[in-house]
């Protein structure tokens, strides 16, 4: 049997991008594009250990320690614990993403071998096997919106606290699964809070200018909107914190009715932080 190592590359390439990028997904700290790219090469590159011959003790202490690699190149040092576990999602997300595709090639009838590293299917077309990774991409993809979808279910209002510049405002956190803003830099989801808050946030702060972010938006009746953003030290809530959140000023800030002036819209994606978030 030939194997080429140019698809092999490719190929674990592709799924290293797709096994960050769910793995991000599920703990709530995606990686940025240059992270991506360098964690689906060093999958890549990772591939080719297959045709070395490495006691048990050894190749299962190899695949632990690109994992934690994987998870430090694609999200950073976060702490022993925290990237372990990081590193434990990422092969979790692995094994779930791979043996669904296999699975589903033998579902379908072809025959193959296990050997050494790898799955040998010797009647399989690259046509197939891609179906089967694009397959499994969509279960992933599926499994990921049904644990969200779960966890956001009851989860509507939450008191939470604000802090920038050493000073803290307790507010009325309005959960919106509807809010899809991003911040363009960092890709991370973006807060809504009211003019007048962000003004008594702003008041006396000696670095606003260099926490600024423009937001852009799009809304019914506005093509290309563009909203003021500041970066704030962290938001705090159910016990978690999320550090430098970006908070756009949108309108008076009354987003629900009946509550206080001081309020916070925070997009749904925040909340599925995962690991990524600190428990105080």
């Amino acid at each position: 049997m030939v194997i080429y190592g140019e698809y092999l590359f490719l190929e674990n390439f592709i799924s290293g991008l797709i096994i960050t990028y769910f793995t991000g997904k599920i703990a709530g700290c995606p990686a940025g594009r240059l992270r991506l790219t360098l964690c689906g090469l060093l999958c890549g590159a990772f591939s080719f250990t297959m045709f070395a011959s490495l006691p048990g003790i050894v190749s299962a202490g190899s695949k632990l320690l690109f994992a934690m690699t994987a998870a430090v190149s694609a999200f950073d040092w976060k702490g022993l614990r925290q990237t372990a576990a990081l590193a434990a999602l990422f092969l979790i997300v692995t094994v779930f993403y791979g043996g669904t595709a296999v699975a589903l090639l033998f579902f379908f009838g072809w025959q193959g071998t296990v050997c050494g590293a790898g799955v040998y299917l010797p009647r399989a077309t690259y046509l197939t096997v891609s179906a089967a990774a694009v397959c499994a991409l969509l279960f992933l993809q599926l499994a990921v919106s049904l644990i969200r979808t779960k966890r956001q279910a009851s989860r509507t209002l939450t008191a939470a606290a604000v802090s920038m510049g050493g000073k803290t405002w307790k507010v009325t956190g309005f959960i919106d699964s509807g809010n899809l803003l991003r911040e363009p830099l960092s890709g991370r989801p973006v807060a809504l809070v009211g003019k007048t808050l962000m003004e008594e946030m702003l008041d006396g702060l000696s670095d606003a200018d260099t926490r600024y972010a423009a937001v852009p938006y799009r809304a019914v009746g506005t093509e290309h909107g563009l909203l003021d953003g500041w970066r704030a030290d962290h938001i705090i809530f159910e016990g978690r914190q999320v550090d430098q959140p970006v908070l756009a000023v949108w309108g008076d800030g009354r987003f629900l009715p009946g509550q206080s002036e001081e309020q916070i819209l925070l997009p749904a994606e925040m909340l599925e932080r995962g690991i990524y978030a600190e428990v105080q």
